[in-house]
């Protein structure tokens, strides 16, 4: 007897269908082939056709004005008083020399003047004795003529010996010698004082000269202690003791005078910036902070003209380098702006009144 024995159920699933795949992998394909560069495409050409209206560079400084305070005498430094980095106003006294050397110059320079004015009075007294030796010896020459005229008389009428006419000719010819020197040192005594006899001893030239070194060693004396020019912030402060040097820096001040900065705009940029444009600033120094002002000036040269050794193009080996033109921003600050430093970098950006890149290069194809 056959005996029957059921065969084991395998339970079958249908497999997914592959036609969702396929239609993820199409439109996963026509988005990259198609729609993201359309976007790009429509992206680039929406910032070409507004963009151009605005110059930026990076390459710009907050600037003050700076003033190198140079001492005006040499000499050591006695007293500093202020401190590193303080606020001085106009006129306050930042160093005092040491004053030794030039109040034994003003001594000097006082008892010369005393000499020039002694020296002047004996000329006069020498000019009046002159003026008289010249008189006397006119009198004398007038009394030495006659007696050579009584002289020849007598001789003519065989009255005295020829020795006598002869003795008399002589002392005639002497007198009238003496007045042409004489009147000869007269006149070198008028010119020691300035061709003026009667000339005040003030308006001598040798004592105008005494009063003029005593009167410049006052005003050294005056400047031994050097005063702020102009109000802000005092830097590189000599020590006490140190020498300052007639005519070299013994500190600077930086002004609390308007803050401006000083953008170097590459000389492609600069075709459509005119002053009194606004402008957009960030300075690196507080991220995140903005600054709005307006274009003040534009320099007439390149900064490479200004350099020490400017840049000798006339060379067979010339290459050519986008120059940069320094522009000038005044800045708007208020009461509660953060306080901008000397020498901090800053972001500026422009606002021209270019046409955009688009319009501009529709005008070059119909141009």
């Amino acid at each position: 007897m056959d005996v029957e024995v059921p065969l084991p159920v395998v339970e079958t699933r249908a497999l997914p269908a592959a036609e969702p795949a396929a239609e993820r992998t199409g439109v996963l394909r026509i988005v990259l082939l198609w729609v993201v560069p359309t976007c790009v495409v429509l992206v680039t050409l929406f910032f070409f056709s507004r963009g151009g209206t605005v110059a930026s560079t990076d390459n710009a400084y907050i600037k003050q004005d700076r003033i190198d305070v140079t001492a005006l005498v040499s000499a050591d430094v006695r007293e500093v008083r202020v401190n590193e980095n303080a606020h001085v106003e106009r006129g306050d006294v930042v160093l005092v020399l040491e004053t030794d050397k030039l109040r034994a110059a003003q001594e000097r320079a006082a008892a010369d003047l005393a000499s020039a004015r002694l020296a002047v009075e004996s000329m006069r007294a020498e000019y009046r004795a002159k003026l008289g030796e010249v008189t006397l010896a006119r009198e004398t020459a007038q009394y030495a003529n006659r007696e050579y005229a009584r002289q020849r008389e007598l001789v003519a009428r065989r009255l005295v010996a020829q020795s006598a006419l002869d003795e008399s000719h002589r002392a005639s010819d002497v007198a009238n010698g003496q007045i042409a020197l004489f009147e000869l040192q007269l006149a070198e005594a008028k010119a020691r004082l300035g061709g003026d006899p009667d000339i005040p001893v003030e308006r001598h030239p040798s004592v105008l000269a005494a009063q003029a070194e005593l009167d410049r060693v006052r005003v050294d004396l005056a400047h031994a202690a050097i005063r702020a020019p102009r109000a802000g912030i005092v830097s590189h402060l000599p020590q006490a003791g140190d020498h300052v040097v007639e005519g070299k820096a013994a500190f600077a001040i930086v002004t609390n005078d308007e803050v401006y900065v000083e953008a170097n705009f590459k000389e492609t940029d600069l075709g459509w910036v005119k002053p009194g444009q606004p402008a957009r600033v960030e300075v690196d120094l507080y991220p995140g902070y903005v600054w709005h002002g307006r274009v003040e000036s534009i320099a007439q040269a390149t900064g490479s003209e200004f350099s020490l050794l400017p840049a000798q193009n006339a060379s067979g080996n010339w290459v050519k380098v986008v120059q940069r033109i320094p522009v000038r921003i005044v800045l708007e600050q208020g009461a509660s702006s953060p306080r901008l430093r000397s020498g901090a970098s800053a972001e500026v950006s422009i606002m021209t009144d270019s046409p955009t890149r688009l319009r501009r290069w529709l005008a070059r194809l119909h141009g």
